[in-house]
């Protein structure tokens, strides 16, 4: 069997699934040549060691971030490739386009970080997964990024209405044709494009269940195709309550599609949004997104008692550490029902003392205020027939 890597003189040789790379090492520093045969991979090499090396140009980071995009379109899928478009056109190019990559400095990445905000992990992270890339194909990258710590994660917490709020809503879209699309959203955190793939083949109203099998999502040309989600946990069977199999037995069926846009196709997501606000205005909500009424759906169900493993399923996430950290604080409503629930626990022994110094109640004060003393409460408490509760 043939060794998968192997010394082949000064450089070497190795095939990574169907990539196959020679490197080299040129003044301590490392080249990748990657081509579809070894043959054409060493070529690449013998052509670069044959030129001067003072002739060797790194590409700007503009130029590369192009030829690198276009490579990524090529083999993944659009929704994951326009991130790394928005970060490189809005953060990266603007900034250090024309720098090359053999010329990047910490202050370059430093910079970067301060003008990229609240965007600044992300847009670090494409850098570095280009600059990374870059390497593999030859260029001379400098090591600045590797130097620079990364940006902290933005503390961020998911947006969620309280159980009024969400009654309003389902209240105001009683009679509006996308009345189940927000029912469905709220109460079962279905995804926006997997409510817009949602047929209605996928729906059992005897079994009460709905069957989410694809994600609508938006192509490199503007097309709108529906796909499998994009991981196998997005796969899942969800069971109706009843105040989503009446919604849905109030939408009309002009279409295969449960929801379909204006045009009878999957709906645009800058169209729906519109749809959406006017929604959020009618039932007289806050100002948030349509993804928060996953959120919501998600923290009213923990606060509700269910099992962190049933929400997982439930959202599609992949383990339960994703649905912890994106969905495990306490609402408002849930973190005064603790602090009830903590209160009745301890009953009389707790004591709202107006009068402090120090830090420690004063005794001549408490009588003054006719409030029990510390001392008159142990007394009480050893006599739990006689306890009163002062200052109540």
């Amino acid at each position: 069997m043939t060794k998968p890597y192997s010394r082949r003189g000064t450089g070497s040789y190795r095939k990574r699934g169907k990539s196959h790379q020679v490197r080299i090492v040129i003044d301590g520093e490392t080249r990748c040549f990657s081509a579809a045969t070894k043959t054409e991979a060493q070529a690449k090499a013998n052509a670069f060691l044959a030129q001067p090396q003072s002739s060797v140009k790194s590409p700007t980071v503009g130029e590369w971030l192009a030829e690198w995009l276009t490579r990524k379109k090529a083999r993944r899928a659009p929704q994951t490739v326009r991130p790394y478009e928005s970060h490189a056109r809005v953060h990266i190019v603007p900034l250090l386009g024309k720098v090359r990559l053999d010329a990047l400095t910490p202050e370059h990445i430093y910079k970067l970080h301060e003008a990229s905000g609240g965007m600044a992990l992300k847009v670090h992270m494409t850098l570095a997964t280009a600059l990374n890339e870059a390497r593999r194909y030859g260029h001379r990258v400098s090591n600045a990024i590797s130097i620079v710590d990364r940006p902290d994660r933005s503390p961020s917490r998911a947006v969620a209405l309280s159980a009024d709020e969400v009654n309003r809503l389902v209240e105001a879209a009683k009679g509006d044709p996308l009345e189940a699309l927000y029912v469905l959203a709220v109460t079962l955190g279905i995804r926006q494009g997997e409510l817009f793939a949602l047929h209605w083949q996928d729906i059992n109203f005897q079994s009460r269940q709905i069957y989410i099998t694809g994600n609508v999502t938006r192509q490199h040309d503007g097309s709108r195709v529906i796909n499998k989600p994009k991981t196998p946990a997005s796969v899942r069977t969800l069971v109706m309550p009843q105040v989503c199999a009446d919604a849905l037995a109030r939408t009309p069926q002009t279409n295969e599609l449960v929801f379909p846009g204006p045009d009878g196709k999957p709906w645009v997501a800058s169209s729906f949004y519109k749809r959406w606000q006017a929604m959020r205005m009618l039932a007289g909500l806050r100002p948030i997104r349509f993804h928060d009424l996953r959120h919501t759906a998600d923290t009213l169900a923990l606060d509700g008692g269910a099992s962190v493993l049933t929400v997982m399923k439930t959202m599609g996430h992949t383990s339960r550490s994703m649905t912890l950290d994106r969905y495990g604080h306490l609402s408002d409503d849930a973190s005064e029902d603790l602090a009830d629930e903590i209160d009745a626990r301890f009953g009389p022994r707790i004591r709202v003392l107006p009068g402090r110094r120090n830090g420690h109640e004063m005794d001549s004060e408490k009588k003054n205020l006719g409030i029990a003393t510390d001392s008159a409460c142990r007394e009480r408490e050893s006599n739990p027939h006689e306890v009163v509760l002062g200052g109540f």
